[in-house]
């Protein structure tokens, strides 16, 4: 998301990390109709934007483009309110838009801090017209002084006091975050038990404009009510965001009861086309996705819900073939990228660990994962550089480069100027690092 104050980040903390990045090719958008929804409802799989005062208080241009619901940002801490809130709920509610809201945090764990925070948001969101029993969420990222880094623990606690207290109001509590945070740094397993279904989750399948998400990229947890899965949604510009479930208030609560917090989980009904290689005979025992065992033949089975899609490296390219779910397929070799299994089928082709049940784990050998990708090396580079992108907006900031960068959760304003200590050329493409491992596309920076 947009921070509220259009200032120079003086610290770049990249631990906000997202999953895999690959190259994209964008779907154009044509033909832009209103869509006439229900202010108050938005089925699944429905698109939808998060504003802030980046923004303008029209959101017809969503609307036009496909947007049925607008998350509209009314507050941070307990000082600050967007001015721009009141005319961005009304303008939803006039395009037939569900508006919502979200409060960026900066309680970090501390839970007295947490719940004053959350009276503001409730306060906030009452002011500018947000109808009672809709959502508030709390967005809960680095940025403005949110320490992120306490132990998950206290963490959680915070944000379960911030959603305790939101609920206690009549209004509908959610989380939002990037994957890795949701993952490495909040329990949400504990977070899902009280609310199913309650996080909103960001994660990006590349840079630059997406107009429709790739459901190959989404990432594999419980409890998904919303992805946002770009920040620049069908050229205007905006985070967009897509619907794992109906949205809805006025009602007793649009989240799934306890205990079917899978319901969030993506299908795919892209026509698989099977690789080369032959499924395996041996019969497999049942195993959940994600897990291994070390008995068994060498086999992979697919048990996400949907196809997966079949690729020629570990987050390097696709092939454009996919693999149905149930099919068995026999694996040659392993290799670990970024933290996770991937399995080779033969020759390029390769399966995420994630979405698979294996076998015979341990005596698959460990092989070389060719990302068939052109690097020159990182190098010294010494100099200052200055954002280039559309002023009022900031580009995404990375944790590493080329396909294996990974969105930090923070944005760098159009115009800053900031100190390069490195680049490097990944597939004829400059990167710049601006320390540690944070990266920023070369194509967004002028050197002076």
């Amino acid at each position: 998301m947009h921070s509220a104050k259009k200032k120079i980040l003086g610290t770049l903390a990249c631990v906000s990390a997202l999953t895999g990045v690959a190259a994209y090719t964008s779907v154009s958008h044509s033909q832009r109709s209103v869509v006439q929804a229900a202010s108050n409802y938005a089925p699944a799989r429905s698109y939808g934007v998060d504003v802030s005062s980046f923004q303008s208080t029209n959101l017809g241009p969503h609307a036009q483009a496909g947007a049925q619901f607008a998350i509209v940002k009314v507050s941070e801490g307990t000082s600050y309110r967007n001015p721009n809130a009141a005319g961005q709920i009304a303008s939803a509610k006039q395009h037939n838009m569900m508006p919502m809201s979200y409060h960026f945090a900066t309680f970090g764990n501390n839970v007295a801090a947490a719940q004053a925070e959350a009276r503001y948001a409730i306060s906030s969101a009452q002011a500018f017209g947000l109808p009672k029993g809709s959502y508030i969420v709390c967005d809960w990222e680095t940025g403005d002084g949110n320490v992120v880094t306490g132990s998950k623990d206290a963490n959680t606690n915070a944000i379960m006091a911030f959603m305790n207290t939101i609920k206690s109001a009549g209004y509908q509590p959610m989380v939002y975050s990037g994957a890795y945070l949701l993952r490495n740094n909040i329990d949400t397993t504990t977070l899902l038990r009280s609310y199913p279904n309650s996080l909103w989750v960001a994660s990006y399948a590349t840079t630059g404009r997406i107009d429709t998400p790739d459901f190959n990229y989404f990432p594999s947890m419980d409890g998904i009510a919303i992805w946002q899965f770009t920040d620049n949604w069908r050229g205007l510009y905006v985070d967009g965001n897509i619907s794992l479930l109906p949205l809805s208030y006025n009602t007793s609560s649009s989240q799934a009861p306890a205990g079917n917090t899978n319901t969030s989980k993506p299908s795919n009904n892209t026509t698989a086309s099977k690789p080369a290689t032959k499924p395996a005979q041996p019969a497999v025992s049942e195993g959940s996705m994600g897990q291994t065992s070390n008995s068994g033949s060498k086999v992979a089975t697919v048990k996400y819900p949907g196809n997966i899609a079949l690729w020629k490296s570990p987050n390097g390219h696709v092939t454009g073939r996919y693999l149905p779910t149930g099919s068995r397929w026999a694996v040659s070799g392993k290799a670990q990228v970024n933290g996770e299994w991937w399995y080779n089928l033969g020759g390029q082709q390769w399966i995420p660990g994630k979405y698979c049940y294996v076998t015979g784990f341990s005596s698959i050998p460990v092989i070389s994962a060719n990302t068939s990708s052109s690097n020159s090396g990182e190098t010294k580079f010494t100099g200052i550089g200055r954002v280039n992108y559309v002023p009022g907006y900031g580009i995404n900031l990375w944790y590493g480069y080329g396909s294996n960068a990974h969105f930090s959760g923070r944005r760098l304003p159009h115009g800053s100027r900031w100190k390069v200590f490195k680049k490097v050329t990944v597939n004829g493409h400059t990167w710049y690092n601006l320390g540690g491992n944070q990266w920023l596309d070369g194509k967004y920076l002028i050197m002076e």
